[in-house]
């Protein structure tokens, strides 16, 4: 399996570069298994990069330097799951506005 790739969310993002990414939320490591470019409807509220702008259409979209970042399937505590499930295990109240690590 090939190893991933921290995210500095404060550098421009690779969108076709598809190796597997990880950050942190809270302390716990996520990994980005399916992910890309994208584009469609975000909330107004101002995010810092790494901040999880919105949960729509229960996939995580998430502000990138040069962008928003749409992940689709991660792995979370060893399980990959797809973000739908992700989004019901931990709560959409504790994901949204928060800053990904």
């Amino acid at each position: 399996m090939e190893e991933a790739k921290r995210i500095n969310f404060d550098i421009d993002f690779d969108f076709e570069d598809k190796s597997i990414r990880y950050c942190y939320f809270n302390d716990d490591r996520i990994e980005f298994l399916e992910f890309d470019r994208y584009v469609g409807p975000i909330t107004l509220q101002y995010l810092p990069n790494g901040g999880i702008q919105s949960l729509f259409n229960y996939n995580l979209i998430i502000k990138v330097n040069n962008g928003f970042l749409v992940v689709t399937k991660l792995i979370y505590e060893k399980e990959e799951m797809s973000s739908q499930k992700f989004i019901s295990l931990i709560g959409e109240e504790k994901l949204i506005n928060q800053v990904l690590l």
